[in-house]
């Protein structure tokens, strides 16, 4: 054997090891009699391909022959499956305290945003916990409901105005961008007492597009999540298309966070003043100079645009 094949050989091997230690992490006895029974996993890639269809079909067929609690193995992560009525019942309910937990997407990560969104903080961090008591006595209350009952209303009797506008013209109506965009209104009202997008204006279908991009993007399959080791090399991509959709959603936040600060308020007092104080006293408490950090950006980052490039920068470097 040639010196050179024998060296490209041994570096294979290395390789191979390496990987073999990277992605198939080893379970010990006691960790298997733990998990409920499933599928029995092939190496490196688990029961990826157990699941090839429909998931929700392929899970239901695989818990008609492993029952209504299950375990699988996605690539190196496990996962537990509950399928049934009453499996449901006491992972949501009944022992919701000690299974509630967040499993946090490498594409969640994208610029920090798992640090300081109520939708990844697990249920255990004091800040989701304020996040969470705010929400609950400003928008969900029956108080809190009545209070934005007017705006509710206004936009309702816009909608049908806009749609007999349309149909006294006799012209075509796109229902589902114009019903969107009085959701979207309704909503940007109650938090921040503004319309962000006209009823026949093309915004609404840029939002909405954004909506649905991010959408996707979040459920789509992600070999970091299945390989957490190679998560750091973002192979598909999926954390920097995220944190491009996730800048774009700061763009439209900071524009009206900004004219809220520069005393546009309207006389009005909704949600986004609500969280200017509950970022007050977070930021007193934390020796923060500015709210602006506690609503729009992680803890300790800051950010400055580019003129001409449109990107942002922050203290580490260009964003992803």
């Amino acid at each position: 054997m040639e010196a050179s094949t024998l060296l490209w050989f041994l570096y294979l091997s290395l390789a191979s090891c390496l990987l073999y230690k990277l992605l198939l992490s080893t379970k010990t006895s006691s960790d298997k009699a733990r998990r409920p029974p499933g599928p029995a996993p092939l190496p490196l890639i688990g029961n990826i391909l157990d699941l090839r269809g429909e998931p929700h079909h392929a899970l239901a067929r695989l818990a008609e022959m492993h029952g209504p609690v299950m375990s699988l193995r996605l690539g190196t992560t496990d996962a537990i499956v509950a399928s049934s009525a009453a499996a449901a019942h006491d992972v949501l309910q009944r022992y919701d305290h000690v299974l509630a937990a967040r499993s946090v997407t490498d594409a969640g990560r994208a610029l920090g945003n798992h640090e300081h969104s109520v939708i990844w903080l697990p249920g255990s961090s004091p800040l989701w916990r304020r996040l969470r008591a705010v929400c609950t006595n400003h928008l969900f209350s029956a108080r809190g409901l009545d209070a934005t009952r007017a705006a509710r209303e206004e936009k309702a009797r816009e909608l049908v105005a806009c749609l007999g506008r349309h149909a006294g013209a006799g012209e075509a109506v796109d229902v589902g961008r114009i019903v969107f965009s009085c959701v979207l209104n309704v909503v940007s009202n109650v938090l921040f007492s503004e319309d962000v997008a006209d009823l026949s204006s093309d915004r609404a279908q840029e939002l909405e597009m954004l909506v649905r991009d991010t959408v996707e993007e979040a459920c789509k399959p992600n070999l970091s999540d299945l390989f957490p080791a190679l998560a750091k090399l973002d192979l598909q991509g999926r954390r920097r298309r995220s944190a491009e959709l996730i800048g774009r959603f700061y763009d439209f936040f900071d524009a009206i966070i900004a004219r809220r600060l520069n005393g546009a308020a309207g006389g009005k007092e909704d949600f986004l003043d609500v969280l200017f104080s509950f970022a007050r006293r977070i930021s007193s408490a934390s020796k923060l100079s500015s709210p602006f950090f506690w609503i729009c950006l992680p803890p300790g980052r800051t950010r400055t645009r580019s003129r001409w490039s449109g990107r942002w920068r922050s203290c580490s470097g260009t964003r992803p």
